[in-house]
């Protein structure tokens, strides 16, 4: 299971206790985006720093590396009701290759997601860098759930270590890759244009389930003190 250190927990039931009462709001979730980026190797395996293998014994399995992989970076915002990407990006997130993305990002929602709608992201310094907050605090002004610090107040904090309660982690990653290599693409190119195909494929019907997973995700770690859950899916 993915770590959890002593002061998780009450991070993690602060979160979920805050979240019960923000999709009380009707309607809300169709209008929070829930973000992550994450490496796709043309070797077929990805790199998402959240990602983890779960089985009820140890499953001894290897990833694959290279000592100069090809691979292309995958950014994406989902919330209940579609998905805004992938972004493609090829170089290390800094924070001015992060706003380059959230201003792509930000170009394609719609009106009533700018002025309505919240933003999350992890904690990755890029993410709550000086120059980067400022772009964030623009368009989503304190409906921005992150880790807070001296640039970035926050509606919320998100609670790290928690990759079992964003639906990029616990699914989205997960599922592109059972199908982006099924067809063994052979070049960057064709690795993107199977990313971008099946996000497209990805339907309405399955954001729907997969938000209700995460409301019942919350509803879990509650349960559990903020601990562990996954067990009892």
């Amino acid at each position: 299971m993915h770590e959890l250190k002593p002061l998780d927990y009450g991070k993690r039931v602060a979160y979920c206790q805050w979240f019960q009462e923000f999709i009380k709001i009707d309607g809300i979730l169709n209008l929070a985006f829930f973000t992550d980026e994450a490496w796709f190797h043309l070797s077929g395996y990805v790199n998402s720093q959240n990602y983890r293998i779960w089985a009820t014994e140890n499953p001894h399995e290897f990833r694959e590396t290279s000592l100069h992989p090809q691979k292309i970076g995958v950014w994406c915002a989902v919330s209940r009701k579609r998905i805004v990407g992938p972004i493609f990006f090829t170089d290390t997130i800094n924070s001015d290759n992060y706003v380059k993305i959230l201003e792509q990002f930000v170009s394609e929602l719609e009106e009533e997601e700018i002025v309505a709608g919240h933003f999350q992201q992890d904690g990755a310094p890029a993410h709550t860098a000086k120059n980067t907050a400022p772009y964030l605090k623009t368009y989503f002004a304190n409906r921005i759930i992150s880790k807070s610090n001296r640039y970035l107040e926050t509606e919320v904090e998100w609670p790290t270590r928690s990759p079992d309660l964003t639906i990029l982690d616990f699914f989205l990653w997960g599922h592109l890759k059972n199908r982006v290599y099924a067809t063994g693409p052979q070049t960057l190119d064709e690795l993107k244009a199977n990313i971008e195909n099946e996000i497209r494929n990805i339907s309405s019907e399955t954001l729907i389930r997969v938000s209700d997973n995460m409301i019942r995700r919350v509803e879990l770690c509650l349960e559990n003190g903020g601990g562990h859950f996954q067990h009892l899916l």
